[in-house]
């Protein structure tokens, strides 16, 4: 586990309109701050690597599903290098809490697109774009880490 990232499940509710899931408030979370994002990817397609050097994000997916995948790039760090894999969507709803530093990709998995909330919690700089070649990233797309 990457230091500083936090995974939090959200707990959803059916019934017989639909179904609904609490994204922010009352005592599992507050409201973020800042800007958020609304980004839709076409099945199958991977946007990575990308890092905020002062902001940190929250990252929640809406429909679909997607892998996440967080590389620790952060100086100093005892978790150096370190790769997490974490799928989240409709079939699995979680928050992901990113500190500043961790390089971020994402894979759209399945047929179907994935709809991803971005909230970048800080003031500041956008996503600094960090190419595959640069990153180095030790993670293959392809395959499924257990």
């Amino acid at each position: 586990m990457i230091p500083g990232v936090v995974v939090r499940e959200l707990a959803g509710v059916l019934d017989a309109a639909g179904y609904a899931v609490d994204l922010w408030g009352g005592e599992a979370s507050s409201p973020p701050r800042g800007r958020a994002t609304l980004r839709h990817l076409f099945p199958g397609k991977v946007e990575a690597w990308f890092r905020r050097t002062a902001a940190a994000e929250r990252v929640i997916c809406l429909q679909g599903m997607i892998k996440l995948v967080l590389c620790d790039r952060r100086e100093g760090s005892q978790a150096w290098d370190e790769v997490m894999e974490l799928f989240l969507g409709e079939y699995r709803f979680r928050e992901v809490a990113v500190p500043p530093g961790v390089l971020r990709g994402w894979k759209a998995m399945g047929g179907r697109p994935a709809l991803v909330l971005l909230v970048v919690e800080g003031e500041g700089e956008g996503p600094e774009y960090v190419g595959q070649e640069e990153a180095a990233v030790p993670y293959d797309w392809e395959i499924v880490m257990r």
